[in-house]
């Protein structure tokens, strides 16, 4: 997070913002007149300063698919619906000598909840992004247009938001290539740096500082790579840890809950075993119907599964965490 004081300026009330296509031959030229690296200069008026892009009213249901600026793609590996990213305020930071901009991003599309991911992310960021993508998919690269460093001047509410709907451009057509969107380079750029931390603080059981930081990384994950994927079901699993730990049995109920049904199709039994368990003690604990999951568990008995063992959810999670 970070942390300063600031101005909010509401910008581009009267004007509409034109979007633009990544397909033109021209936009990375039009990009590269919009966009600026971290040495912007500022008007210097005020130390710390926030410019709120206007999108509209939040509360409505996410757009479809065919909407300007929503990629919808179909995996081939998993179904994983549309993701779209909005930039919905540019921070300018002063930290002693340097001056950078911040931009927030929220990410929208199908997932566990409705709530969107947030991302906070510097020019520095997206361009080290880039460089490691061109290195890996060099020919799916060439054609993805990167917004380029330009000194463009002083900081104007009407170049910050042309800059912030170029970075929305860019990752949007990025999460439309699959190979991109489940690729290593992108979880890193997303949020395994998070996870790498929280799961440190369940190593030092700090768990309410790893909930906090698990909890931001769920909606970005499941809404980037599914409901279904692996990385979904392990940040599941860790919550659910995290708050038995703090004997918080309701919400732990309600992500092992989660973690089942993500997993109804797939069944890894790795996590859906221990969390099966996990799930059948929470529902006791709360005095809730429970037989619903017993015979669950009675199906992989008649499947040969042994399901007596590895049955300890907080063990199957630091094991994974220390592998």
């Amino acid at each position: 997070m970070y942390n300063a004081a600031a101005a909010v300026i509401q910008i581009f009330n009267k004007m509409p913002l034109k979007r633009l296509d990544c397909n033109d031959c021209h936009s990375e030229e039009i990009q590269d007149e919009l966009l600026a690296d971290d040495s912007d200069v500022f008007d210097n008026r005020s130390s710390n300063l926030t410019l709120e892009i206007g999108l509209g009213d939040r509360n409505e249901e996410p757009s479809t698919p065919s909407s300007p600026g929503c990629v919808s793609i179909e995996s081939n590996r998993e179904s994983v619906g549309y993701v779209n990213f909005e930039v919905i305020s540019a921070e300018r930071i002063k930290d002693g000598n340097s001056t950078y901009v911040v931009y927030q991003i929220l990410i929208s599309g199908h997932g566990i909840e409705k709530t969107p991911g947030i991302l906070h992310k510097r020019y520095s960021d997206f361009e080290k992004f880039n460089v490691k993508l061109r290195k890996k998919f060099p020919e799916i690269m060439d054609s993805v247009s990167f917004p380029g460093k330009v000194l463009v001047g002083n900081f104007k509410n009407e170049t910050i938001a042309k800059r912030s709907r170029a970075f929305e451009q860019y990752l949007n057509h990025l999460m439309g290539l699959n190979e991109i969107r489940f690729s290593q380079e992108t979880k890193e750029f997303f949020y395994e740096t998070e996870i790498s931390n929280a799961n440190e603080m369940i190593g030092s059981k700090n768990y309410s500082e790893a909930i906090s930081l698990l909890e931001k990384c769920l909606p970005v994950q499941e809404k980037l790579i599914g409901t279904t994927h692996v990385d979904v079901i392990k940040t599941l699993c860790a919550l659910v840890v995290c708050y038995q730990a703090l004997k918080d049995s309701e919400r732990a109920l309600k992500y092992s809950t989660i973690g089942l049904s993500c997993m109804e199709d797939t069944k890894d039994i790795t996590y859906y075993l221990p969390l099966l368990h996990t799930s059948i003690y929470l529902h006791w604990m709360l005095g809730k119907e429970k037989t619903h999951l017993e015979a669950k568990l009675g199906e992989l008995r008649n499947q040969g599964i042994a399901t007596e063992t590895n049955t300890n959810l907080l063990d199957t999670v630091v094991k994974e965490i220390n592998s």
